[in-house]
């Protein structure tokens, strides 16, 4: 077999292969001596016509058989050869197949982006201070006043007016809690765990940043353009939620995007794509380089919780999940996860 390969932007690899008449005439005589055992063909009894009376019958069944078999096995002497590491499938072209003149073929492959690791270790990163301030605890009790409004008959009238609870221990216990004080503790504590949240994704943008910055590489197009179209779809779903909100509140005023504005969206979401087809595989090389992988325990204590949530058993959560092709996704972010927790470690963080 002869392979030429050529190397393409966005880790695209574009092999011609050629393989020799007496190699794809063997394959013929195999495939022949296969149909022959099988094949009814007037006037023989199975197992007995001849070679030619099958070409003239089995013509295009054998070159599919023949296509079949030499297409995965030059496929993967193509990847041994070139150490080629593919994403996906390839695209198969100029495809020619002829029993006495030989078998070739385009492949055009998607790789695995080549890159070097950088100083991912001791990543410089700023945390953000949690500060409770009691106007926000205030503004959050107003908003639970108004979300436990009432309307109640006017005196001596058919109209209706909105009542607005006290804010006093008792509006405190009709929530489930002991007091005033304890209804503005719980919210004190939701306010924190909500920063804390914040703090966190703040820490973990930045060590995301300064990897994806710090590393200069080309990455799959395909890729890119599966994580855009995914980021605009999510973001044309949340415009339909708001135009329906718009619609129910104030018919007459129509919500809708600009060409511009649409134009800026696509913009946006293809370069956050592809900074986050990026981030995928700088944090898959840390993985790999520090050797962190998820193990079964890690997987089963997961579908546990799932299963607990949703109160179903585990093996019922499995088998959604196995159905829908999620687990590879799922041991991926379980992965990540822990990658981001190493990172974080090794930071320093002032």
């Amino acid at each position: 077999m002869k392979s030429n390969i050529k190397k393409h932007k966005n880790c695209k690899r574009i092999v011609d292969v050629k393989l020799p008449a007496d190699k794809v005439k063997g394959e013929f005589d195999k495939v022949y001596e296969g149909i022959k055992k099988v094949a009814s063909v007037p006037g023989y009894r199975v197992g007995k016509a001849p070679r030619d009376l099958l070409e003239r019958h089995y013509a295009k069944a054998a070159r599919e058989e023949v296509m079949k078999k030499l297409v995965p096995d030059t496929y993967r002497e193509i990847l041994e050869e070139h150490k080629l590491d593919p994403i996906g499938y390839p695209d198969i072209s100029d495809v020619k197949l002829d029993v006495d003149g030989g078998f070739s073929y385009t492949a055009s492959i998607e790789t695995r982006p080549e890159f070097s690791l950088k100083n991912y270790k001791g990543l410089r990163l700023k945390k953000k201070k949690i500060e409770i301030k009691e106007e926000d605890v205030e503004k959050n009790l107003e908003a639970l006043r108004e979300a436990h409004a009432q309307q109640v008959p006017k005196k001596d009238s058919e109209e209706k007016e909105k009542v607005v609870p006290k804010l006093d221990d008792t509006f405190a216990k009709d929530l489930g809690l002991e007091n005033l004080e304890k209804l503005k503790e719980a919210i004190r504590q939701s306010l924190r765990e909500r920063l804390e949240q914040d703090v966190q994704a703040d820490l973990d943008a930045q060590v995301i940043n300064q990897l994806v910055d710090s590393m200069n590489f080309e990455v799959p197009e395909s890729l890119v353009n599966a994580e855009k179209e995914r980021l605009v779809k999510d973001a044309s779903s949340r415009i339909a939620y708001m135009q329906a909100i718009q619609n129910k509140h104030n018919p007459d005023k129509k919500f809708e995007l600009s060409d511009k504005d649409k134009k800026e969206l696509e913009e946006n979401a293809g370069k956050q794509a592809l900074r986050q087809v990026k981030a995928f595989f700088i944090l898959d090389k840390i993985a790999q380089a520090e050797k962190i992988h998820i193990k079964q325990e890690d997987m089963d204590k997961y579908i546990e919780g799932m299963a607990a949530q949703y109160k179903k058993t585990a093996k019922e959560v499995m088998s959604h999940l196995e159905e829908n092709n999620m687990l590879d996704e799922i041991a991926v972010n379980m992965r990540n996860k822990k990658v981001m927790e190493f990172l974080l470690k090794e930071a320093k963080v002032s």
